[in-house]
């Protein structure tokens, strides 16, 4: 009788342990299991950032573009017939156009209208790039006035009379350089506008 029981009681002992071993594998299994798919999905998440960054340096982003307030409008223009290369600013609103040299080659301008009278807000693309406060208006600007009108500060300087209109150009009241050699190169990019490119304005 004894022995039965120690018997039965040895079984037990067995089946318990056999079971707590088989649950602790099946737990074990599930563990793993929900580990390779956090792996998997990981490694997928990978896989597609790779391949969306992989495009895009393919194809290639479209650069950010520059809108300073008053509006840049595109320049310079390739002049339908060029001299020597040259390349002009067509000021639409204005109805006149410009032909621009070093060291402003890239002349640009923003246009807005003040006080009725249109007027073309002139940078260039190098100086705006490299001192973000030369805005447009850093190199002056060109005002049109009806004939007869006549500006009331000596920085306008009459550049010619274009049909009903005569043409100023306002030098700047500052200088958007951020330090001596910044200061250098505004200054001689407006005695450029001023003295080589506002003698070349034309219909």
């Amino acid at each position: 009788m004894a022995q039965r029981r120690g018997t039965s009681v040895l079984i037990a002992v067995v089946i318990i342990t056999f079971g707590g071993g088989l649950a602790a594998s099946a737990y074990l299994n599930y563990y793993q299991y929900q580990r390779d798919s956090q792996n998997q999905q990981l490694l997928q998440g990978q896989i597609t950032d790779l391949r969306y960054q992989l495009k895009q340096e393919t194809n290639g982003s479209p650069a950010p573009s520059i809108s300073p307030s008053p509006s840049l409008s595109p320049s310079p223009s390739a002049s339908p017939s060029p001299v020597l290369g040259a390349q002009t600013v067509n000021l639409a609103e204005l109805g006149v156009k410009l032909t621009p040299t070093d060291p402003v080659a890239d002349l640009t301008y923003g246009s807005q209208t003040i006080a009725g009278l249109g007027v073309a807000n002139l940078t260039t693309s190098s100086l705006l790039a490299k001192y973000p406060a030369c805005k447009p208006g850093a190199l002056g600007m060109v005002v049109r006035r009806p004939l007869g009108s006549r500006p009331s500060t000596s920085a306008s300087h009459l550049i010619k009379k274009i049909g009903d209109y005569n043409f100023y150009y306002v030098t700047p009241s500052g200088n958007c350089g951020p330090d001596s050699a910044g200061r250098a190169t505004v200054s001689a990019a407006i005695a450029a506008v001023q003295n080589l490119v506002m003698p070349t304005l034309t219909n």
